[in-house]
């Protein structure tokens, strides 16, 4: 479909080299959630669901709402899996920071390559959580 009316769902896409490996994102607004690809290996990888325990816009601090996740398919026990929810209640925090009215869940597809080195795991981290806030779509 050629005409963003027929298909009004709003798509963002983004390749980075994070850590120097090739990182593609892939963000879609749809009316009921916000579903976030983060990939290193060109799969989906987990699934995992999050949502707001409260409105951004009734906290007393938008960028530190309670979430609640929950694995839809993947591992959700380990260190990897730690870090998935990390990343998806992060990204949440952010959209609701962003925009206190957002109620929408996210749905968050990722697969990383481990690592083992915590610097590294924190500049990977800003690195994408950075490229997600430039390539919004809420």
């Amino acid at each position: 479909m050629s005409n963003n009316q027929e298909f009004p769902l709003q798509n963002k896409q983004a390749a980075i080299t994070v850590n120097g490996v090739h990182t593609e994102i892939l963000l879609t607004g749809y009316a009921d959630k916000i579903f976030v690809i983060i990939t290193q290996y060109g799969k989906i990888g987990s699934l995992i669901q999050t949502t707001l325990d409260i409105s951004p816009q009734l906290a007393m601090n938008p960028s530190a709402v309670p979430t609640t996740s929950h694995f839809l398919m993947g591992e959700s026990t380990g260190e990897q899996s730690d870090l998935y929810i990390l990343y998806s209640t992060s990204i949440l925090q952010a959209i609701g920071a962003m925009n206190p009215h957002e109620k929408r869940p996210l749905l968050l597809g990722i697969a990383l390559k481990p690592l083992e080195d915590m610097s590294a795991r924190k500049q990977v981290f800003h690195q994408i959580i950075d490229q997600i806030m430039a390539n919004r779509v809420w």
